[in-house]
């Protein structure tokens, strides 16, 4: 969880520097966000559209599109992040009301509305261009060095979109939701590696990684 509210701090909510106040509208945006991801990456989605609905009155409350949108795309970057991808509607309708470029970038990355490097947020520009030429072995170093988990997911998923990973790619992204017990993303990237090792026919690997998935799906 803590690392899960690390990262809703460092890119939706940008708390101002300093000791000054900061109100109880963000707190409790920062709280619900963290566990609605929480609850998504888990795969409890009666927690997490309970915390989605919460975290949305939040930005609400400040009646600002730029804080209001972040609601939206917190959403869509978990759903994202879970090889789950969509022009995140609801998002692109408030587009024309938003001024914050930062949040335009958010919304351009996971769109896949992206043409180059600059139309992104910077900590996404690495994998970005290591995608264009599609250097998978520097994709997977940078992937393996991330040292936040959520946007370690980002990343593995935004590689496998372009079709630029490999089942090592999947498989940091399988440590990483394992450690923090995210069940249902730990799924989702074990059927990213089966599919990688069918495609390239490894039937010995492919089923390995059934045998892991069946310990927690019943058939």
């Amino acid at each position: 969880m803590i690392k899960v509210l690390l990262f809703v701090f460092s890119i939706f909510l940008l708390v101002s520097c300093g000791a000054g106040h900061i109100p109880v509208w963000k707190q409790n945006a920062a709280a619900d966000t963290a566990n609605f991801i929480e609850s998504s990456f888990i795969g409890n989605e009666s927690y997490a559209s309970k915390y989605f609905d919460k975290m949305l009155e939040d930005f609400r409350m400040t009646v600002d599109p730029d804080e209001v949108v972040k609601a939206y795309l917190t959403k869509c970057i978990a759903e994202f992040a879970l090889l789950e991808y969509s022009e995140c509607r609801e998002a692109a309708d408030m587009l024309p009301l938003l001024k914050n470029e930062e949040n335009i970038a958010y919304y351009n990355f996971i769109s896949g509305k992206a043409r180059k490097s600059e139309d992104l947020p910077k900590k996404y520009r690495d994998i970005f261009e290591f995608s264009q030429n599609c250097n998978v072995e520097k994709a997977n170093s940078a992937l393996s060095s991330e040292k936040d988990l959520t946007t370690l997911l980002i990343k593995a998923s935004f590689l496998a979109k372009t079709g630029c990973y490999d089942a090592e790619t999947a498989g940091i992204a399988v440590k990483a939701a394992s450690k923090e017990g995210w069940k249902k993303a730990v799924l989702k990237y074990l059927a990213l590696q089966l599919s990688y090792f069918e495609k390239h026919g490894d039937r010995q690997n492919a089923g390995l990684i059934k045998k892991r998935m069946e310990l927690v799906v019943s058939e």
